[in-house]
């Protein structure tokens, strides 16, 4: 299963020390699960259109504390109708990051 997410976004794959290849929507399970261990439930589709648009702020020239960079994807997920409370999409930002480290990403191959 597929899981929709920001229309024109990217859809990369990661691999890991472990030279496994995990796609972004691997990615997105692997958040919620963390999430969820977190006592926050959120719908994957979320979680996806967060990370996307997560992952597409932080590559600009700018720099950004990490408020700044929530206040901006929350704006921007609503410019796309994607409503996310502020709060949520940094708990989705913070679990996406632990995620990102446990599993030792080493690589991105940006797709799409």
């Amino acid at each position: 299963m597929t899981i929709p997410g920001v229309e024109g976004a990217g859809e990369p794959c990661f691999r890991t020390r472990d030279s496994r290849w995990l796609t972004l929507d691997a990615m997105v399970m692997e958040t919620c699960s963390a999430l969820d261990e977190a006592g926050h439930e959120v719908s994957p589709v979320a979680v996806k259109a967060t990370i996307q648009l997560a992952r597409f702020t932080v590559q600009e020239p700018r720099d950004r504390t990490t408020d700044e960079l929530i206040r901006d994807v929350t704006q921007r997920l609503r410019a796309r109708r994607v409503i996310v409370p502020r709060a949520v999409v940094g708990e989705i930002v913070r679990a996406y990051a632990a995620v990102f480290v446990a599993l030792e990403v080493l690589e991105i191959n940006e797709v799409g």
